[in-house]
C-alpha cells in the first residue's frame, strides 16, 4: 500500500523560470561588454536581453531531455567513469549545436523587425558561445544528477515505509488469527455449537479481510470491527455492546485495513474484566480540518490502560504511514479507558 504521490520533478514553468533568472543575472555583463554605440541605453538593454533569451531557448528545450539522461545514467549506481564518458560524448555535438541554434535565434530576434544578415564574424562568435556554454552544460548535468539522486532517495524511503507497513500489517493479521483460533479452541470444550458458530463467523470475517485492500473506507473498517465484536460475543459469556457515533464527513475517510481491530479487542478484554453492569464500548469518529479522530471508550475499572502487541503494532504502523501526523493516546479516567487515534485525511489514497 502506498499513498498516491505526485511527481516532484520540475516542470516546464520551473525550468523556464530558472533560465530566465540566468538571463537576468548575465544581462549586466553582456550590456557592459557590448558595443552599444549610439543606441539609447534602454534600447540596447532590451536588445541584449532578447539576444540572451534567444541563446537560451534551445537550452530550455534540451534541459528535460538532459535530465532524463541523468536518470537513465545516474552517478553512484554503476561505473561512474563510463557514465561521465557517455555524458561527455553527448555534450560534444550537443553544445555546439545548441550554441549555433541559440546564437542565430538570438541574433534574429534581437534585430526584429529588420531582417539583418549574419555578421562576418559569426563563426568566431558561435565558437566563443560554445566555450562559454561548457559550464552551462556541466551545470545542467549536475542539477539533473542531483534531481535523479533525490528521486531515488525518496523512492527508496517509500519502499522501506511500504515494507515496514506490510510487515506490521502481517503481524496484526497473525496476532488476530492466533487469538481468535485460541479462543474458539477453548470454547469448543464447553459449547461445541457456539464454537462452530464462532468458527463460521471467523471464516466470514477472514474472507472479507482477505478481499480488502490495504487502504479501505472508514465505513468498511467499522463494518469489519462490528463483525469482530459479533465474533467476540459468541466467544464470551457476557455480551458487550458497541455504540457508534460518527460525523457524516468522517465516513469519507480512508484508513488502513485492520486499524480498529486491535483497539476494539483491547477494549473488549478490559470491558469483560470490569465489574460495570451493562458494559459497553463506545466508538466515536469525527473529522475536523483534515484530521480524522477516532475515540474508543470502555470500562476498565482499576486496571491500567492496556498496551498489547496489537496496539503497539498499530501505533508503529500508523507512524510508518503518516509519521508525526498520526498519534495514538491511551488514558484512564473515572474507571474508563479512552483510546484516541488521530490521523490525516488525505484527499485520495491509493491501494496497492
Amino acid at each position: 500500500m502506498r499513498a498516491a504521490s505526485k511527481d516532484n520533478r520540475p516542470g516546464w514553468q520551473q525550468i523556464a523560470a530558472g533560465w530566465l533568472l540566468l538571463a537576468l543575472v548575465t544581462l549586466p555583463a553582456v550590456q557592459l561588454t557590448s558595443d552599444a554605440g549610439t543606441t539609447p541605453f534602454w534600447s540596447s538593454l532590451g536588445r541584449n536581453f532578447v539576444f540572451l533569451l534567444g541563446i537560451q531557448l534551445p537550452w530550455v528545450l534540451a534541459t528535460p531531455g538532459l535530465w532524463r539522461l541523468c536518470r537513465r545514467w545516474p552517478l553512484g549506481m554503476d561505473s561512474d567513469t563510463r557514465v561521465i564518458g557517455q555524458l561527455l560524448l553527448v555534450g560534444l555535438p550537443l553544445i555546439p549545436t545548441l550554441s549555433l541554434a541559440g546564437w542565430v535565434l538570438g541574433h534574429g530576434l534581437s534585430h526584429l523587425p529588420a531582417a539583418l544578415p549574419l555578421p562576418a564574424h559569426w563563426p568566431r562568435a558561435v565558437l566563443a558561445t560554445s566555450l562559454f556554454a561548457l559550464p552551462t552544460y556541466f551545470a545542467v548535468i549536475g542539477i539533473g544528477q542531483t534531481l535523479a539522486y533525490i528521486q531515488r532517495y525518496r523512492r527508496r524511503g517509500e519502499l522501506l515505509a511500504q515494507a515496514r507497513e506490510q510487515a506490521l500489517a502481517s503481524r496484526l493479521n497473525h496476532h488476530f488469527l492466533f487469538n481468535a483460533l485460541n479462543a474458539i479452541g477453548s470454547l469448543g470444550y464447553r459449547d461445541a455449537a457456539r464454537a462452530d458458530a464462532a468458527l463460521a463467523q471467523l471464516g466470514e470475517l477472514l474472507r472479507t479481510l482477505l478481499d480488502n485492500a490495504a487502504i479501505v473506507p472508514l465505513r468498511e473498517e467499522v463494518s469489519n470491527a462490528m463483525a469482530f465484536v459479533e465474533l467476540q460475543q459468541l466467544l464470551q459469556d457476557r455480551p458487550i455492546a458497541l455504540q457508534l457515533q460518527a460525523d457524516p464527513d468522517a465516513w469519507q475517510a480512508m484508513v488502513p485495513s485492520l486499524l480498529l481491530q486491535p483497539f476494539i479487542e483491547n477494549a473488549l478484554r478490559f470491558a469483560h474484566a470490569s465489574t460495570v453492569p451493562d458494559a459497553a464500548i463506545t466508538l466515536s469518529m469525527t473529522a475536523d480540518d483534515g484530521i480524522l479522530q477516532i475515540v474508543i471508550g470502555n470500562p476498565c475499572g482499576s486496571a491500567p490502560p492496556g498496551r498489547g502487541i496489537g496496539v503497539d503494532a498499530s501505533r508503529q504502523r500508523l507512524h510508518a504511514l503518516h509519521g508525526s501526523r498520526a498519534s495514538v493516546d491511551v488514558n484512564r479516567a473515572a474507571g474508563h479507558c479512552h483510546t484516541r487515534i488521530r490521523l490525516p485525511m488525505p484527499a485520495r489514497m491509493e491501494a496497492a
